[in-house]
């Protein structure tokens, strides 16, 4: 786990400056666009967003637990932050600052509050929420944002506070709109709803906020849009620090504010520290004490200067991995950047419209309120689903923390109806006999802390059974716990077996859906099913129509900016598989869900290496960081591909004429190698049956001669 070290850091620095750098570079213009948006959605000034983005970076880069996070203002946040400032004298504008200060003396008690977190040690508690429930609280935050950026986007304006008077006043603001900050809008929406599903590799590799800027300004320009549609950033950047104003301590309305933001400010920053250890390729392990510790005091300075609370930001983190960020230097230099722009680039950022930022949030709050978020959470069971829909009803009816603990309470009510006795709802049972927990009665959020803390217990001995003979049921939560337990346990070679859980129901498809004892489920055959089968019969294969975790799909960098949820619909060659991978990309501002068909088998004595397409990043890292295996006589190849490996002398061998050769005819497919496993796979889709086939003998023809490279 990471922990403060002066020494590491400066090791970090001297051995990765390039590739954060430029990583660092790259974010910060994904996250320019966003602060200022978020800021202004707040009920801020604009530069509050900033002020908290380059704390972030500056600060808290140097101090938190995470190894790849990017510290900022969140959009999950923006409900929160309005509410607070509404609450305690009104949202801010030019010449009145209204509940301004009491806010950050708000933000300030609270950053105090995430930092005491930390340093209790809670950080664990967030295993304790049920998905369901959070997932229902960020979903009613989207709709929230979405309902309320829509006046700005139309270039009008709200004058309701409730939720649901602001609902009505919709069918007014489109009468009353004003169609060029519509267009503006409507662009940036279209924009970043296709950007991942355009067929030019080039503009999907660029980040899509930058494109929607590279849009939007000039098209504010053709339209002469006036002054007050524009960011506006003070002229004297000393002039905008504002102090905090504890004058309204007392009240009821501050304290409200105060736990709010800490306790969601918590819950998101350990989330999205969870989703980025993930997809970090090194597969570090953040310290979630230490982060809610450095992301607590970040947020005391930047409430005292003016800027807004913050978390380990789920979207710009993706994006750092993506770029090649290698450790927290790049968190830093993109706060550095950010200041840097402030300072130099004030009449830029201010011919960005509003109408444009409005239209990027309505996209973020699609996002988290995506249909397929829905159907996701319907997928799981029909209980989580409950839970989902009423966390997210009572959250838009009331607010977050009633909404949250309502969820919290429904779920408890479904684990008690399915035979948990209320005396030992946090109590888990088990006999602990040698190197095997026998686990007993109902395995639930309510009591998986305990049973997490026995698991840990023989983390050092590397080896543990836990059997289900005698449980009646295991929830979703318990179970997408357990998967990654045994995930993490797997990477590092330790032993970690469930048995006897076959002998329970799932309740849905869904690898980790809860199960139960006794019932009967069967797997419905779809008209894919059917065809692929086909496949594996004619090539004497075997078919598996059923859902796994799909282990062997992770740990690629080619897949860093997604999460895989599961794989299906498996053909299963000798020594192969190939799977319909579903995974999420929830809270990414460029993804949603991802569903793609792709080629996996276990690594022999291959080089570690990957080979994607060259990307607009890519072009850029090339000049800063010399990683791109070439190969001179085949210059259409180097200018199509980027290969990169640690073993350059190895991959060249790999990398024969005949291969290359090959890979130039069949441009379309990827390629990555880890220590474990070998991935090919076309574009993130899902392959028709023809398309399968070509995967097939594509990939047999590849390994055919790496395997004849490697005898030389």
């Amino acid at each position: 786990m990471r922990t403060i070290s002066i020494k590491s850091g400066l090791s970090h620095l001297k051995n990765h400056w390039k590739e954060d750098l430029l990583s660092g570079f790259s974010v910060s213009l994904i996250a320019l666009p966003l602060c200022l948006g978020i800021a202004i959605a707040s009920g801020f000034p604009p530069i509050a967003g900033i002020f908290a983005a380059i704390v972030g970076g500056v600060l808290v880069s140097r101090i938190n637990g995470s190894y790849l996070t990017i510290a900022g203002p969140a959009a999950g946040l923006i409900v929160v932050n309005l509410g607070a400032i509404e609450s305690l004298g009104g949202v801010w504008t030019e010449g009145n600052p209204g509940g301004l200060p009491y806010a950050l003396a708000a933000f300030v008690i609270a950053g105090a509050i995430i930092a005491a977190f930390g340093l209790l040690k809670v950080g664990k508690l967030g295993d304790f929420f049920p998905t369901a429930a959070v997932h229902g609280m960020l979903a009613a935050i989207g709709i929230i944002i979405i309902v309320k950026q829509l006046f700005p986007a139309l270039g009008v304006k709200a004058t309701g506070k409730e939720f649901y008077e602001i609902v009505m006043q919709i069918p007014a603001a489109f009468k009353n709109m004003d169609w060029h900050e519509g267009v503006i809008s409507a662009l940036s929406f279209v924009i970043l709803f296709t950007h991942s599903k355009m067929n030019s590799k080039f503009i999907r590799k660029i980040p899509a906020p930058l494109i929607v800027l590279m849009v939007a300004v000039p098209t504010a320009e053709f339209f002469h849009l006036h002054g007050n549609t524009f960011v506006d950033l003070p002229n004297d950047l000393s002039k905008s620090l504002v102090a905090p104003d504890f004058g309204k301590i007392a009240t009821s309305a501050f304290w409200i504010a105060v736990v709010t933001i800490a306790l969601v400010s918590a819950i998101e920053s350990i989330l999205s520290a969870l989703a980025v250890d993930q997809l970090d390729p090194k597969k570090r392990k953040s310290n979630f004490n230490q982060d809610l510790i450095g992301l607590g005091g970040g947020t005391m300075v930047a409430g005292a200067i003016g800027g807004l609370p913050m978390i380990s930001e789920i979207v710009r983190s993706s994006a750092n991995i993506g770029y090649g960020a290698k450790s927290q230097w790049s968190n830093f230099f993109h706060g550095l950047f950010l200041l840097v722009f402030i300072l130099l680039l004030k009449p830029i950022i201010e011919m960005i419209p509003l109408s444009a930022l409005a239209g990027m949030l309505i996209f973020t709050g699609f996002r988290l309120a995506s249909p397929k978020e829905f159907k996701h959470m319907w997928e799981v069971s029909r209980s989580q689903f409950v839970v989902f829909v009423i966390t997210c009803i009572v959250v838009l009816a009331t607010d977050l923390l009633i909404g949250i603990g309502v969820g919290i309470l429904v779920n408890m009510i479904f684990v008690v109806a399915k035979g948990q006795p209320i005396a030992n709802l946090f109590k888990v049972w088990y006999k602990d006999e040698g190197t095997t927990l026998y686990l007993k009665g109902g395995l639930s959020f309510t009591n998986y802390l305990g049973l997490k803390k026995k698991i840990a217990s023989f983390y050092e001995g590397g080896n543990l059974v836990l059997d289900f003979s005698e449980v009646n049921f295991v929830d979703y939560n318990v179970m997408h716990h357990l998967e990654g337990i045994q995930e993490d346990w797997k990477r590092q070679n330790k032993s970690f077996e469930l048995i006897a859980l076959d002998e329970l129901t799932p309740v849905s498809e869904y690898p980790t859906a809860g199960r139960k004892r006794g019932g009967k489920f069967e797997i419905k055959i779809s008209k894919r099913d059917k065809e692929l089968l086909s496949i594996a019969t004619k090539r004497g294969y075997q078919y598996n129509p059923g859902s796994i975790f799909g282990y062997e799909f992770k740990n690629f960098k080619l897949l860093s900016n997604m999460t895989i949820d599961r794989a299906q619909n498996i053909i299963m060659g000798p020594n192969f598989q190939i799977a319909d991978v579903e995974s999420t990309e929830r809270l990414k501002l460029e993804g949603g869900a991802i569903n793609f068909t792709a080629f996996v088998m276990p690594k022999t004595d291959k080089p570690l290496f990957r080979l994607g397409n060259l990307s607009f990043f890519d072009s850029i890292q090339e000049l800063f960081v010399s990683k791109d295996i070439r190969f001179e006589n085949h210059p259409e190849f180097a200018s199509h591909y980027l290969l990169t490996s640690d073993d350059e002398e190895a991959t060249r061998k790999l990398f024969s004429k005949e291969v290359i050769e090959l890979l130039e005819v069949h441009r379309e497919y990827k390629i990555e190698v880890n220590d474990q496993f070998i991935l090919i796979f076309k574009e993130q889709r899902i392959l028709s049956v023809q398309e399968i086939n070509e995967l097939i003998d594509f990939s047999a023809a590849l390994l055919k001669l790496f395997a004849a490279n490697l005898k030389k």
